[in-house]
């Protein structure tokens, strides 16, 4: 009784939010749920929470793709827009058919807790980076977290990167651990092992721990290249070019998905045919036109994230756009900036814009990358870089904030 009554507010409380212009009313209609019914979360998740998904980058695409597989199974329920704190949760399991199966989306931080309350069937574990430096600074202490969290969940089953050593720190005592070897292009936040602080031996995809004998496990799944395929412990072959997403990134979540997919008891091949209709993820790769140009609009948050995004922008020298935030849900420190390899922009000219801006531009004179300063490159007057306004579409990368107000002001294409 207590969670229906909350729940009514809670509803009440999202639409108020949303008829006064305040926001789409998932955070505050969150809060009011769990200030009403703090076991809200267990009481709604009933035994029918699939698999939760966490990682410092890629979260929001894998748990949209496992999802998409999972519907081969019966109907899913998953959050919209990668609301993954309490809050979000809360309300996406409150408004989804009670009898659909969930995959969710958990932050790093609040995963220990999730899991507590829903008891998933699995638990997709992607990678650990820096992240918001003022908020997610420390790696080693969310792989301490992960790990304490299986140790007091020995029946769940997870997928698990090989390849990243934190996330291994995290899963290797549990007793039903799925290894894929994913890939870690990003590996500056995992130079030491989290067991004994000594430098990691890397090489030919592999590593190994010099001072306490840890190594990479030997995987189940892998994720294979040129061209992208994941195998399967059969030996099984999946082709992965096909992918409505873009870059190595998003090959590997596939194959994360697909290894979760048959864990799950379902068919990695009619999985396959299902992710290959995903071509955009609450916004991310989609095409909107904002007021004078048409955008692909990327989402990027942390090094590891842009290291990866700055390799699917068109070649050299078309002109992109790079958007810095820094509100609370960008992060307030914006010193990340001097991590990301902006190098590899050279040869083009990048629109620096954003509240951060002058930020960006420092770094990229740094790096050697032709750009102009433009407090709104969209404006019909905006002095853009020759033969942007020709382009049939502009790439615009943008931290959160950034990318959310893009998303929701500008028309998709």
């Amino acid at each position: 009784m207590r969670t229906r009554t909350a729940l009514v507010a809670g509803r009440a409380a999202a639409a108020l939010s949303r008829a006064t212009g305040r926001g789409e009313g998932m955070v505050i209609g969150g809060q009011v749920i769990l200030r009403m019914a703090p076991d809200a979360i267990t009481n709604l998740a009933n035994d029918r929470v699939a698999a939760l998904v966490s990682a410092t980058n890629g979260k929001t695409s894998t748990t949209r793709l496992l999802a998409s597989s999972l519907e081969q199974l019966g109907p899913i329920v998953t959050q919209p827009t990668g609301a993954n704190m309490s809050t979000g949760i809360v309300v996406t399991l409150a408004d989804s058919d009670p009898q659909a199966t969930a995959v969710l989306e958990v932050d790093e931080m609040f995963l220990p807790r999730i899991v507590d309350q829903t008891a998933p069937g699995l638990l997709l574990l992607g990678n650990l980076s820096r992240d918001q430096l003022d908020r997610m600074n420390e790696v080693a202490k969310i792989a301490r977290l992960w790990r304490a969290m299986l140790a007091q969940h020995p029946q769940v089953m997870v997928v698990a990167n090989a390849d990243d050593p934190m996330v291994e720190f995290a899963a290797a005592e549990h007793d039903r651990v799925l290894w894929v070897a994913a890939g870690q292009a990003w590996t500056s936040d995992s130079a030491v092992c989290a067991q004994c602080g000594s430098l990691l031996r890397r090489g030919d995809g592999d590593w190994s721990c010099p001072g306490c004998g840890r190594r990479r496990p030997t995987p189940s799944w892998s994720l294979l290249a040129d061209p992208w395929r994941a195998l399967g412990p059969d030996g099984t072959q999946f082709d992965l070019t096909n992918l409505g997403l873009p870059g190595r990134f998003n090959a590997a979540n596939a194959t994360m998905v697909l290894a979760a997919t048959a864990a799950l008891g379902a068919d990695p091949a009619v999985g396959l045919q299902r992710l290959s209709t995903v071509d955009s993820v609450s916004g991310r790769y989609g095409t909107f036109a904002v007021d004078s140009l048409q955008i692909r609009l990327l989402l990027a948050k942390n090094p590891a994230g842009w290291s990866e995004l700055l390799d699917i922008m068109p070649p050299a020298p078309t002109p992109v756009i790079i958007t810095i935030n820094s509100d609370y849900a960008d992060g307030r420190d914006p010193s990340w900036l001097w991590d990301v390899p902006f190098e590899k922009l050279r040869g083009r000219t990048v629109v620096a814009t954003g509240f951060r801006r002058r930020d960006l531009a420092v770094r990229l004179l740094q790096a050697g990358v032709d750009h102009v300063v433009i407090e709104d490159p969209y404006a019909p007057d905006a002095p853009l870089p020759p033969g942007m306004r020709d382009l049939d579409q502009v790439d615009c990368a943008a931290t959160y904030t950034a990318f959310h107000h893009l998303r929701t002001t500008g028309v998709p294409s």
